[in-house]
């Protein structure tokens, strides 16, 4: 029994360090979604929804590859 509840120790801290690393991530994501938006509204550009907050349309002189190339194998 005891390898029973030492896997599921293992697998426990598991879930644990992989919530740890998402909450990480959720929270790099949420401030480079605020940055971009502060420097979009301080250097006069549009939001994607208008006025109100959420993900800022990219500016204009990006270049997105056609859909074309961004399938895999020529799909």
């Amino acid at each position: 029994m005891d390898r029973r509840d030492d896997a599921r120790i293992a697998e426990l801290d598991n879930l644990r360090l992989a919530q740890a690393a998402l909450a990480l991530q959720l929270a790099a994501f949420e401030m480079r979604l605020q940055l971009t938006a502060f420097e979009m509204r301080k250097n006069g550009e549009l939001l994607a929804a208008g006025t109100k907050p959420g993900i800022p349309t990219p500016r204009r002189d990006i270049v997105c590859r056609p859909q074309k190339e961004r399938l895999i194998g020529g799909q």
